[in-house]
């Protein structure tokens, strides 16, 4: 384990202890590596709560639990996803419903950082620190910012959207110094909020890095009634990969094409109908070309699946895991479907070779015929790139043949890595998901010659 676990009947209290600047500050002088060791643990002197304070710390780290959770539930990397933002806000546009859900996570994320602040203060009088150890602390630690000052205006609109707020949280708000702001330094604030959630500059770092209060960022950016790109790209995604989840699980084999064929809707025609049976309106599902920054088409064929497959890079020293993969013929994209993990498996060979491939050629065949005759140039072109693509395909199909010759018999239990190596091997990917460098310690390498 990278981490020591504690195992206590207090749980929850010392889960809110353990996350104040005091401890960090104690345990970056005892480590100030970024393992911290059992040793190092035990050497944090643990000074015995009062049963009022204790009381005080519960209340404030259950509810910062429950609210992340709840936060999670938006988010598709997490085990308790239940549904996207833009299903589960309302606004006339998609850009609204992001902007609904944006200021409902400012508000969760500003509540949390501020009962956070408020455990800080607790254990500074826990453990009895004159105001020279807190200067200390707050030189190397920061101060947290919930506690900086805040504007009349935003102490009050903040205040007015709570829900059943502890008494503590209301006090602590109330007790905040009040101050004013200079019009170019809440113009510079606005304007940064397009950097927010750029490179994990969440509401915490920006607020740290402007030293604000996150209750005036929480206002300010109400205000502004600016959507960052960055995040709408990243929600427009996440919402993309659970509908595209839903209908390739929905598929009988979990396959789809992304050319219709006889019998098979293309993956756009599929999705569209998607969104409008969950309450999309047509102009709505065209929006999201805006979310993504590009047309939703182009989107799918050429940076869906190497998008997800970053998105879903969450350990640093382990392969992406995308569950949905794009299988592509190459650059004149002849042949292009989107298969589902979760369904991949030996028979996919065989219905991509002899039901998926041979019908897409007879379609590309058919199309040859009709142009036959026609001399435009626009036919021409046409029949050039038809052509390139049936050799692509053949190209292709030679590859699935390898592939059923060779045995390949993908495991969902052998994990993403082992089963898509081969593939990306034989260059049947839209992007590539394991790097390539450091030759034979690649993950490449390694998943290629995994023997689980």
């Amino acid at each position: 384990m990278g981490a020591s676990a504690i195992f206590a009947d207090d749980n929850i209290t010392l889960l809110g202890i353990l996350n104040t600047k005091l401890i960090f500050y104690i345990t970056d002088c005892l480590n100030p590596t970024v393992n911290k060791q059992p040793n190092d643990i035990e050497r944090i002197a643990y000074v015995s709560t009062p049963s009022n304070t204790k009381e005080q710390i519960n209340k404030l780290t259950k509810e910062n639990i429950l609210k992340k959770r709840n936060l999670y539930s938006y988010h598709i990397i997490e085990t308790n996803f239940e549904q996207s933002p833009l299903l589960a806000f309302q606004g006339a546009a998609l850009k609204d419903r992001v902007l609904a859900y944006l200021n409902y996570e400012n508000a969760q994320l500003t509540q949390v950082l501020i009962n956070e602040a408020i455990i800080d203060e607790l254990i500074f009088e826990v453990y009895e620190l004159s105001d020279a150890d807190r200067e200390q602390v707050e030189a190397k630690m920061g101060k947290s910012i919930g506690s900086l000052p805040v504007s009349s205006e935003a102490k009050d609109a903040f205040l007015s959207q709570l829900e059943n707020p502890l008494t503590e949280v209301t006090e602590h708000i109330q007790n905040l110094s009040v101050t004013t702001f200079d019009e170019q330094q809440v113009k510079a604030i606005k304007e940064d909020f397009a950097t927010l959630y750029q490179s994990n500059n969440d509401l915490e770092e920006f607020c740290i890095r402007h030293q604000v209060n996150p209750i005036n960022v929480w206002y300010w950016f109400k205000e502004a009634n600016t959507v960052p790109q960055a995040r709408a790209a990243e929600i427009a995604l996440e919402f993309l990969a659970d509908s595209i989840r839903t209908l390739l699980q929905q598929d009988e084999d979990g396959i789809i094409p992304l050319v219709g064929l006889p019998g098979e809707e293309a993956l756009s025609q599929r999705l569209e109908k998607h969104c409008l049976q969950n309450g999309f309106t047509s102009a709505q599902y065209m929006q999201l070309d805006s979310l993504l920054g590009r047309p939703i088409n182009e989107y799918l064929e050429h940076h869906f699946f190497n998008q997800l497959s970053n998105h879903l890079n969450l350990f640093m020293y382990l392969p992406k895991t995308p569950f949905i993969w794009h299988l592509s013929s190459g650059q004149h994209q002849g042949f292009e479907v989107y298969i589902l993990i979760y369904k991949w498996n030996r028979d996919s060979l065989f219905k991509l070779k002899s039901r998926y491939i041979s019908q897409r050629v007879q379609n590309l065949e058919y199309r040859q015929i009709t142009l036959q005759d026609v001399n435009t140039a626009q036919a021409q072109a046409e029949k050039e790139k038809i052509r390139l693509q049936l050799q692509e395909i053949e190209v292709f199909k030679t590859k699935i043949e390898e592939f059923i010759a060779e045995g390949y018999d993908p495991k969902l239990d052998d994990g993403v890595g082992k089963n898509i190596a081969p593939l990306q091997k034989k260059g049947l990917l839209r992007a590539e998901v394991l790097n390539t460098t450091g030759g034979k310690k690649s993950q490449l390498e390694k998943y290629l010659n995994a023997d689980w």
